[in-house]
Parts: C-alpha cells; sequence; structure tokens
C-alpha cells in the first residue's frame, strides 16, 4: 500500500526559509558582494536539533577559517597554479577529517577555491574576510531562528521512533507466529538506528543545557530493549520449526495481539522446545514493557 503523500509544508523548511532571507537582508548592510555564504550557512545551521545546529554551526565556522588561511597562503605562494590548487583542496579537506569537521570540508574547500582562484590580489584579502563574515552571519542566524522559533522537539520525535518500533516488532511476531514465513529484520534495524540517532540528538541538547527531562533514562532503557527485542526476534525467525507454545507465552500473545492459537496451530506438545519458548518469552515481556510506556506517555501529549 502507497503511504499517502504529504503536501504540507513543514515547520523547518519554513524557519530555513526566514534565516535565509534574514542573512541575506543583513549582508547587504555591509555591502557583502556575496551573500550566498550567508545563505548557505543559514540552511547547514537549520538542523534536526538545536544541539546539532551549534555543533554544525561550530564546525562550519571553523572549516571555513582553514579554507581561507589556507586559501590566502596559496593565493600567494602559487596564484591561480591548478595543480597547487588541487594540493590545497586536499589539505583543507584533509584537515578537516583530522578536525571531524566532516560536514564542513565542502564548505571549506569552495572557500579555498574562491580565493585561490580570485585573479586580484588585493581582492583576496576582502573576500577571505567577507567569506567568514557571511558564514558567520548566516550560521548564528540560523541557530537563533531554529532555538527560538518552534525549536525542534526531539522528545516527540523519539516517542514516535518508539512506537514505529512497537509497531514493527509486533508485526514481525505475528508473522512468525501465525502466518510463519520468512521475515526481514532490515526495517527493524533502522527503527532501532533511528530512535538511537534521535536519543543521542535529544542527550546532546541535555547537555549543552538547552533541554531539561526528567524521561531521558526511560528512553535509554528503551533504547536498550529495542536491543534485545532484535536479538531475540532474530533468533526466533532463524528456528525453522515452531515447536509447542507454553501457556505463559499463550497468554502474553493473547495480551499482545488479542488473539489465541487456534488448536491446530498448537503443535503436539512432545514438540515443546525450551529454548524457542525462551526466546519468545523475552520478546514479548519486552515489547510489553514498550507498550506500558507508551501508555504513559501517549504522543499527543507532547
Amino acid at each position: 500500500m502507497k503511504k499517502n503523500m504529504n503536501l504540507g509544508i513543514g515547520m523547518r523548511t519554513i524557519k530555513t526559509g526566514l534565516a535565509v532571507s534574514i542573512s541575506i537582508m543583513i549582508c547587504s548592510l555591509f555591502e557583502s558582494k556575496s551573500p550566498i555564504f550567508a545563505g548557505i550557512g543559514a540552511i547547514m545551521a537549520m538542523q534536526a536539533s538545536v544541539s546539532e545546529s551549534f555543533t554544525m554551526g561550530k564546525n562550519r565556522m571553523l572549516g571555513t577559517f582553514v579554507g581561507a588561511i589556507i586559501g590566502l597562503l596559496f593565493s600567494l605562494a602559487f596564484p591561480q597554479n591548478p595543480f597547487f590548487i588541487g594540493i590545497g583542496v586536499i589539505i583543507v579537506i584533509h584537515l578537516c577529517y583530522i578536525m571531524r569537521w566532516n560536514k564542513a570540508l565542502q564548505l571549506s574547500a569552495i572557500v579555498f577555491m574562491g580565493i585561490a582562484l580570485n585573479p586580484i590580489l588585493e581582492a583576496r584579502f576582502s573576500y577571505a574576510l567577507f567569506r567568514i563574515i557571511d558564514t558567520f552571519i548566516g550560521i548564528i542566524v540560523g541557530m537563533i531562528i531554529n532555538y527560538f522559533i518552534s525549536a525542534p522537539n526531539m522528545e516527540k520525535r523519539i516517542r514516535g521512533s518508539i512506537n514505529t518500533l512497537y509497531n514493527e516488532c509486533k508485526k514481525i511476531i505475528y508473522t512468525i507466529i501465525w502466518k510463519q514465513g520468512e521475515v526481514d529484520l532490515r526495517e527493524l534495524r533502522s527503527d532501532i538506528t533511528l530512535l538511537a540517532e534521535n536519543y543521542e540528538a535529544l542527550s546532546n541538547d541535555i547537555d549543552l543545557n538547552l533541554f531539561r527531562n526528567k524521561d531521558s533514562n526511560s528512553y535509554n532503557k528503551i533504547l536498550s530493549i529495542a536491543d534485545s527485542i532484535e536479538t531475540n526476534i532474530s533468533l526466533l525467525s532463524k528456528m525453522d520449526k515452531i515447536p509447542y507454545i507454553d501457556g505463559k507465552n499463550q497468554k502474553l500473545l493473547k495480551e499482545l495481539f488479542d488473539k489465541t492459537l487456534d488448536p491446530k496451530e498448537g503443535l503436539i506438545k512432545e514438540d515443546i522446545d525450551i529454548v524457542y519458548n525462551y526466546h519468545l518469552n523475552q520478546s514479548l515481556n519486552l515489547l510489553l514493557e514498550i507498550k506500558s510506556f507508551l501508555e504513559e506517555h501517549p504522543l499527543e501529549n507532547k
């Protein structure tokens, strides 16, 4: 079934447009000849969380500074020499990698080339200065708007991730028990990865005192539960035959799916498999913990 296309304009998109407009307006006051760098800075600073905006902004500024300084040095020592410009780009990118400014390396390399290829010596200094100032303006404007105007709600995003994870786990277990078909765990692993990324972003917000949340430890526990469920479900999916499912697990299946096993599906009791029932029991109990968390923290409350 195809998902409905969302034609609405998101708040992050609106904030990005606003940040670009304000950045360009500010640059016009300084009579900057290349306000595009301010717009680029504003776009790059508009991240999914406030802490990511701060981190991205800091790295972009440092990357721009490195590109400008090295660009000036190369333009003085090797003016417009294609071979040495290539070497300069390698140096700029490598420095960004060493400093872990991976997302800043492209902008840093662009600034480097813009300065190194400038044919007018006097213009190189002003170009370098204005590129740093323009980028700084865009980044600062982007961070301010992202923080003060409808700041990203990472808590809501995490709860959405948990809800998606819960539904995916239920679907896989249903397939294993009732359909007895092959299951694909790639979507589940993707959901766990997204949950981990959202939790890291929330933790960074909290570390920067940008956000306070009493449920942070609960989210960390859910992440640990998700890893355990994935391990147990993976083991269940690799077992060729479904054995007799014991009474405890049948009660848990009834609680989660409101459905009982057909007598024909119950299999003979001699086929009971302690290992299978153990991993099924672990999966179901962990899934119930996530269900309980979602009931205590409904999405509509945030």
